[in-house]
Formats: C-alpha cells, structure tokens, sequence
C-alpha cells in the first residue's frame, strides 16, 4: 500500500496550476531543485512519469492527470482535517443541563456568546440532575444549570417553575388503583419527591417504568403506561396535566439555578454575566442589580 506524502502531493498540485517549476517555487517557498526533487521523489512513490516538460512549459502524463484529481481531494480533505482539529484545540466551555430543561431558555444568548467569541467552543451536557451535579462537583464542567428546591442547595437561581404530575392525553386514571408511575433511577429527587407526597397522600403506587433519560420517560407516558412528574412549561402536547381531580397530591415548585465551577476561567464568567444578566433582564430571576447576582454568584462558588 502507498501512503502519499501529503507535502509531495501539495508541491506537485502547485506546479500543475502554476504551469511551472519557477512559480511554484516562490508559492510553495522552496526553491527550483527542491521542487524538482519533490516531483522525483513523488513518481519514484507512483512508479510512473508524472509531468513531461515540453515548449509549451509542463504537460501532465495520462498517471499524472489521474493522480492531480485525487491530489487535489486529498489535500482538500487535509484542510478539513486540519481545520477540525484545529477546532478542537480550542479552550471550551462544558454547560450542563437536566434534559427537562427548556433550551430554548438559552439558545440565542449561546448563539449570539459563539458569534462575539469565535475563538470559544460551548459543548452542553445533557442528563438527569444528579448526574450533572457531580459533573460539576468533579470539576469536569465549567457551568451547570439544575434544579434546587426553592431556597436549597449551591448556585444563583435563575427562575421559579412549577411542577405537575402528567399522563398521556388518552390515560384514565383510576383513583382507586396504585398510580402507575415512570421514574429516574432511585438517587433522583424528583422520584423520592414522588413517591414520599404519593404515601402522604394515602395512594398506593406501582413503579411501570425507570428510566435514566427523560426521552424513556417521556415514551413510557406517551403510550399510556404511566404518570410522572414534569416541569409546567412547555409540556408536549400529547400529554396533560393531572391533579386533584385525579386524588394527587399538590407539587411543591422548585428553581433552576445556575451554579459554576470552582476552577478559574475567564472565559466561563463571560458568560456567566451574560446568562444572569439575560434572566434579569426577563425578569424570571427576581428583582436586583447586576452586580447583587454578581456578589451572590461569586458568594455561593467559594462556599
């Protein structure tokens, strides 16, 4: 098998488009014996004459016309490689979210964080709220939203949401059977919520479906097979809000707060100003200045 050398194909596809051994010398910053030895070296890897000189300057062999083809997408594709790396090389900033979140919440402002900062990559990490907590306790992401009850736990609270117990649009509950449920895995809080106002309540319940993500959850309710707990907003439209009528117990509301890592990056309290500044602005984080969600930020990441 021939592996090309990526430099002797670069200097051969010069000299094809430059029409010569002298121009191509200046553009590839060689000089004419360089070159020339580039293309010797490069038939001694075809086995075969590449280019004849002739009066008219260069003429390409028949080997030569098929190898400036795949030449020219293999440098291409040299390009693109080197550009992807070189993206990844650059500093990043690790968001993470529970999937429940609403990203629409924070799409734009990331998008409009990106264009102001080309030079920083925003990766978001998706999963239940415990998992994303000790992403951000272990330091291995720069930002985290996730959900506290209110007045509770680390982090700047960003809004105050309301959850309810949800079932698919065609589910019939019967009050007088265990509530079938769909939950996360036993260390999430939204499933020890559950089940502790489901035995305050008197009701019975009967675990259907465990899931680890919400797509699992939302595909288990979907179908009818069980109730479980969502955040109010933006609930899909096939499925509907439950609640007394249906003998469930009320839902305590909870906040999504923001909360960041202990690890210096300048880059991450950018952004971190522009979130608050974007919920302040909305008014969903309450009443206080910039700079009260600053000293509080700051507060809460160095307790």
């Amino acid at each position: 098998m021939i592996l090309y050398d990526i430099v002797l194909l670069r200097t051969f596809s010069t000299v094809c488009e430059l029409g010569g051994f002298t121009k191509a010398a200046r553009a590839v910053n060689l000089t004419q014996s360089a070159v020339s030895l580039h293309i010797k070296r490069l038939e001694e890897q075809v086995g075969s004459r590449l280019i004849r000189r002739s009066a008219h300057g260069i003429e390409l062999t028949q080997c030569g016309e098929v190898l400036l083809s795949y030449a020219r997408r293999m440098l291409e594709l040299s390009r693109e490689a080197e550009h992807r790396l070189g993206l990844d090389r650059l500093p990043a900033i690790r968001i993470g979210m529970p999937e429940y979140f609403d990203l629409r919440a924070l799409s734009p402002l990331l998008d409009r964080f990106g264009a102001a900062y080309p030079g920083i990559r925003l990766q978001i990490e998706l999963g239940i709220g415990p998992d994303i907590e000790a992403l951000i306790e272990a330091g291995e992401l720069e930002l985290a939203v996730v959900s506290h009850e209110i007045g509770e736990g680390e982090g700047v609270a960003l809004f105050r949401e309301r959850r309810v117990w949800v079932a698919g649009s065609e589910m019939a509950l019967d009050s007088k059977r265990p509530v079938p449920l769909a939950v996360y895995p036993p260390f999430c809080r939204w499933r020890q919520l559950a089940l502790e106002l489901l035995d305050r309540a008197g009701r019975s319940w009967t675990i259907v479906a465990q899931s680890g993500g919400t797509a699992g959850i939302l595909a288990a309710v979907g179908a009818g097979l069980a109730v479980t707990i969502l955040p109010e907003h933006h609930l899909p439209a096939t499925l509907r809000p439950l609640g007394a009528a249906e003998s469930l117990p009320p839902l305590p509301d909870f906040e999504f707060v923001l909360r960041r890592s202990r690890q210096p990056s300048p880059a991450a309290d950018r952004l971190v100003e522009r979130i608050l500044q974007s919920f302040r602005f909305s008014g969903a984080a309450g009443p206080g200045s910039g700079e009260d969600y600053q000293r509080a930020f700051r507060s809460s990441s160095s307790a």
